[in-house]
């Protein structure tokens, strides 16, 4: 059984692993490209979990158009 809203939690919890996952792997090319000592991990990982946390806040302070 499925609990109104599960959708929007689903896309957020998925928007947060891609932007992570996603920016530590350009943070990844970008250091063995430019031979940085892994800042650009770093930085991709955390701009990535700031991008999600964004994505979280907005989907549970929107109502609930579901009916």
């Amino acid at each position: 059984m499925r609990s109104p809203g599960e959708g929007k939690y689903m896309a957020a919890a998925s928007t947060m692993t891609g932007s992570v996952l996603g920016l530590g792997a350009i943070g990844y090319f970008l250091d063995h490209k430019f031979n940085w000592d892994q800042y650009g991990v770093l930085a991709g990982t955390l701009l990535g979990v700031i991008i999600g946390m964004y994505e979280l806040y907005k989907s549970i302070n929107t109502k609930n158009d579901d009916k």
